[in-house]
């Protein structure tokens, strides 16, 4: 079918609305391209640029990188930059008006509150260009799944926020239209929403869909559990959420097609994204510096898991350095020289908090429940599972079932898990209707009340042209 759409938004981005975007894709398709000493030559330049203007507007930063040796007299030490603290979610909020630029009466800056899936929300400043590139980095995404300008989308997406309270108006419907892109609301997705979800893709036909890692898992066991056949979508990516190797089977079984993983925040926006399934996640490196840690601070080797920190390249009206987002990662690929950053993750383990603490400290992730729970012990009698660890020992597990549970299973189910937990721990099983997402639309398979030790947990624009490189500088 011919795309009209093409040639239309090609004429209305570069001749009506001078929209920056299409001229930021081209500059980080170019980007990513680059051998990998050139991509890293450019990155530590911008690393560099950031860190210049945080000590130079920015007045938590100019006493820290001060202290730390990485900035004095203008001059930048990247050797030092591991010395600088990382910035958790409490010293985000404590120090908030320290960390605004002074500059902010030049920039066209707005407000963002983030964190609802973890129940620390906090509040960013942003600007219009950060926007601008994260919107690029997201379409950049989209090609590399097969989908070009103008070709259906289909977004299973939303929270309350964004859709339940009303800011999917009329403005974003008609630019859904013209860009051919459809929101179905993962907050409500009974039997009957996802019967009505199959109806829009078979009228829609989207050649990429983009979801919620768990809400896409949840139509694509509706879909294979009811014969359903949908054609022609070349990828789903799936994100705000962890892609469980049993979710991506359920979705590829479903759909017929790759699944390419994709992480970011609303913090510091993308942040890596699969080019082939299964690949690894290639990290945005123009618009994020990423680093995994030990929990000590020092970085992890390709294979070793650890805490992901993040600085935003981009944000130049609240420079969120070495941000300590509370994700757990495996690195893939690593440069060690002359700062050691990620350039490819192996996989994105899930958050510090998904994870159940055992007596000892030591702790259990989420993906050996959900892999536990969904495959292992499952013969088809478990639809929805939530493990919630009330204390050390008390789990209690909330289960929406399609039957009564086989004789023994939740007996077998309570013993392994003792074998995991400690024979003291006292499973209970729950179970309900319904398991409602948190705040901000995600679903969190686990959820424990203990504390986790090392959880740390409007003017103008100042620039207009679409060159990447002119971008943000201080």
């Amino acid at each position: 079918m011919y795309n009209w759409r093409q040639p239309v938004l090609a004429f209305y981005d570069a001749h009506v609305t001078k929209n920056p975007i299409p001229g930021y894709i081209e500059s980080l398709d170019a980007f990513h391209r680059l051998p990998i000493e050139q991509r890293r030559q450019i990155q530590l330049r911008r690393l560099t640029e950031l860190l210049r203007h945080a000590a130079r507007h920015v007045p938590y930063y100019q006493d820290v990188l001060h202290d730390a040796m990485v900035v004095r007299n203008d001059k930048v030490d990247l050797s030092r930059f591991r010395q600088i603290p990382d910035l958790t979610r409490d010293l985000l909020r404590d120090a908030f008006e320290h960390l605004k630029s002074d500059d902010l009466g030049t920039r066209n800056w707005y407000r963002k509150t983030t964190g609802g899936s973890t129940g620390e929300p906090v509040v960013v400043l942003q600007d219009r260009s950060y926007d601008d590139i994260g919107r690029a980095v997201k379409d950049l995404h989209y090609e590399w799944a097969g989908r070009g300008s103008g070709e259906p989308l289909v977004s299973l997406w939303g929270s309350e926020r964004d859709i339940l309270m009303g800011s999917e108006g009329w403005r974003n419907q008609l630019s859904g239209f013209i860009r051919n892109k459809t929101l179905l609301n993962s907050w409500n997705m009974s039997k009957s929403d996802l019967q009505r979800f199959l109806e829009v893709l078979h009228r829609v036909k989207p050649v990429v869909i983009e979801a919620y890692a768990e809400s896409i898992y949840e139509l694509a066991r509706y879909i294979n559990e009811t014969g359903a056949r949908i054609n022609g979508v070349r990828s789903v990516i799936s994100s705000a959420g962890t892609l469980y190797p049993f979710i991506r089977h359920e979705v590829e079984d479903a759909f017929k097609c790759p699944v390419l993983n994709r992480y970011g925040s609303r913090e510091v926006g993308d942040i890596a994204a699969e080019k082939t399934s299964g690949s690894g996640l290639e990290v945005f490196s123009y618009v994020n510096f990423v680093e995994v840690v030990d929990e000590n601070g020092n970085p992890c080797m390709p294979g070793e898991e650890g805490d992901v920190l993040v600085t935003s390249l981009t944000n130049y009206t609240m420079p969120l350095i070495r941000y300590r987002l509370g994700d757990r990662a495996i690195v893939g690929a690593a440069t060690a020289t002359p700062i050691h950053s990620v350039e490819q993750l192996q996989t994105v383990t899930g958050r510090i908090l998904d994870a159940l603490i055992r007596e000892d400290g030591s702790t259990v992730p989420a993906t050996f429940f959900m892999h536990f729970l969904s495959v292992v012990h499952n013969s088809g009698w478990v639809q929805k599972t939530q493990v919630v660890q009330e204390d050390y020992n008390r789990i209690r597990i909330k289960m929406i079932t399609t039957a009564p549970p086989p004789d023994h299973a939740l007996d077998e189910i309570r013993t392994s898990l003792q074998r995991v937990m400690g024979r003291n721990c006292r499973i209970e099983f729950a179970f309900v209707d319904d398991i409602p997402p948190s705040p901000s639309g995600k679903y969190r398979y686990t959820i424990s009340h203990l504390p986790h030790s090392g959880s740390g947990a409007s003017g103008d624009p100042v620039e207009t042209g679409n060159t990447l490189e002119n971008c943000h500088k201080g």
